[in-house]
């Protein structure tokens, strides 16, 4: 049951004085005394009073006699090197599009913060945002998985994209990943590829917790022992051409499925041609142009959704951690493209390459 908002009145009516003076106290008017301000505080304190974020940037505007704001501001929060970083990975670019237009379309304004600014710290930003009343936080996907931010998250309304923002936990809005990759075993079922294999970076593998394998090895449990092919998952140093190599020549796998771009190049330096030797199937597709066949992972709908939460909180006036955060998951989409092609059943190895052939 959702309990009452504390008011101005509410508060008023426990300390015997008026709604007026509650105000003053509250926003540290110097014509209150000191002993009448700190009544009115602990009283508020006890009873849980919060302001609601949206009021309170109203009254500041009347109170300086600006015009009425027309948009409020929500912060993207982005942690990469550089300022411009975070825009690289197309996703990332499509969660902040999707965001900025249904902030919009809620009166708000959505703006870029970086926490590596020159000179910046937790506390510093904390304080910036909270000053310029940005109570509504979008915390982007970190470029390291499992990351720590340390904000004063009391002040805050937030909520996280993606898996990599370990702590705290916050509600957060997320790409299916699990059920993405079983997506993509029902189409390659339907293509006719009977040996799938998956290659992955583990700091890609970590960032998704883990949820690219774990949805690979359930569906791999459906395969005759025979067709399993081990997974390619290797520490970050381990990413080269010359051992990814040495997987592809000792378990031949038909189709593989992963995010990372170089693997066509790889395959095809070995030899084998995308998709008449060896299918791929994109983890991440940037796009759904048909360059690559895979998973779109509908972005600007992450980002979409994450707003609409966003807001439902800043609504609610939900601050800090949340006790039981929340998952909002959003489905991806299979994309048909030039990576796959329809194979036969029928199969046979070329004893001279010993590649896997087959009629299409």
């Amino acid at each position: 049951m959702a309990t009452r908002q504390i008011t101005l009145r509410d508060i008023a009516g426990k300390t015997g004085v008026s709604v007026m003076t509650v105000s003053r106290a509250l926003r540290n008017h110097p014509a209150l005394c000191p002993e009448t301000r700190a009544r009115i505080l602990q009283m508020a304190e006890r009873l849980g009073y919060r302001p609601n974020p949206m009021v309170s940037a109203l009254m500041r505007y009347r109170r300086t006699r600006q015009p009425a704001p027309t948009e409020l501001t929500l912060a993207f929060i982005t942690g990469f090197g550089t300022r411009e970083g975070w825009r690289e990975p197309p996703t990332n670019r499509e969660f902040f599009e999707g965001a900025a237009a249904r902030a919009h379309h809620h009166g708000f304004h959505l703006e870029e913060f970086w926490l590596r600014e020159p000179r910046m710290t937790a506390q510093r930003l904390s304080q910036i945002l909270y000053t310029r009343n940005v109570l509504g936080l979008l915390i982007a996907p970190l470029p390291v998985p499992q990351g720590h931010l340390r904000l004063h998250w009391d002040k805050f309304s937030a909520v996280a994209l993606g898996h990599s923002l370990a702590w705290p936990a916050l509600n957060r809005v997320v790409d299916q990943q699990f059920q993405s990759i079983r997506l993509g075993w029902h189409h390659l079922k339907k293509l006719g590829y009977r040996r799938p294999g998956l290659a992955l970076r583990a700091s890609s593998d970590q960032s998704v917790q883990h949820h690219w394998t774990g949805g690979f090895l359930v569906e791999q449990q459906t395969l005759p022992a025979s067709e399993r092919v081990p997974v390619f998952v290797v520490p970050d140093r381990e990413w080269q051409e010359a051992a990814f190599h040495q997987w592809v020549q000792a378990h031949h796998p038909e189709v593989i499925l992963s995010p990372h771009e170089e693997i066509p190049d790889w395959l095809r330096r070995l030899g084998l041609e995308v998709p008449h030797d060896v299918g791929f199937v994109h983890l991440n597709c940037p796009d759904t142009s048909g360059s690559y066949a895979g998973i779109y992972h509908n972005g600007r709908e992450v980002g979409a959704a994450a707003v609409d939460l966003l807001v439902d909180m800043l609504h609610r006036n939900e601050r800090g951690i949340p006790r039981l955060p929340k998952w909002v998951l959003v489905e991806a989409a299979w994309c048909h493209g030039g990576t796959l092609r329809a194979r036969k059943v029928g199969m046979e190895r070329d004893t001279a390459s010993n590649r896997l052939l087959c009629w299409a």
